[in-house]
């Protein structure tokens, strides 16, 4: 079995289930000295959602590194047979090993999905041009890392009911320790500006999986 840690949409079990379903021991956990960060262009947003490429508000969630910031997050043992439909789900991340903290204090290693870039992807992820333009390149022709992007709205909405499922302490950890692309803006002081005028509770739950 292999421990896989779930910040976005992997919050959700439902979501997890859809792409893993024999996935057992869904579980919260907290991971030290990584915060969520919305820097990653969800490519799944423009090929089943609808998105315009020419908007802002198309990022997903991904992690970073941040001394000093914990993020809580879903832990699940996924049979090894049942990795590799994970592994294309979340194919523009990097897999890092990191430690995790159970609620009674307990450690285990758990893989965690973290940013890369786009000349790694293309290298080691898409070996050919072709294989990039069937990921990507036919839905979208930009960076796929970028500093000036915002949250895509729906999704956004996902990952917060998610969070708010398993109760205000995960609520307002996924507020707190999740920024803007430009790795400042919390999604709280976000939420509370004048520029996002997102409503993400009740409405329909959408299932992401990029």
């Amino acid at each position: 079995m292999i421990t896989v840690l779930g910040f976005g949409s992997l919050l959700s079990e439902r979501s997890a289930l859809e792409t893993v379903p024999g996935l057992s021991s869904f579980r919260r956990v907290r991971v030290p000295g990584y915060g969520r960060i919305f820097n990653k262009v969800g490519v799944v947003f423009f090929s089943r959602h609808g998105a315009d490429p020419a908007s802002l508000e198309i990022a997903s969630c991904s992690t970073r590194a941040m001394p000093g910031v914990d993020i809580i997050c879903s832990a699940f043992e996924v049979p090894e047979a049942d990795f590799p439909a994970l592994y294309e789900r979340e194919h523009r991340y990097r897999w890092v090993e990191v430690e995790a903290l159970d609620e009674f204090g307990g450690r285990c290693l758990g893989r965690l999905c973290t940013g890369s870039n786009d000349v790694d992807y293309r290298l080691n992820k898409c070996v050919t041009p072709t294989e990039y333009h069937r990921r990507v390149g036919r839905y979208y022709s930009g960076l796929l890392w970028r500093d000036d992007i915002l949250p895509y709205p729906r999704y956004l909405a996902f990952c917060l009911r998610a969070a708010a499922a398993q109760g205000p302490e995960v609520l307002d950890n996924f507020m707190d320790c999740s920024f803007l692309a430009d790795g400042r803006t919390s999604i709280r002081q976000y939420l509370d500006g004048p520029g996002s005028g997102l409503q993400w509770q009740g409405g329909a739950d959408y299932g992401y999986q990029d």
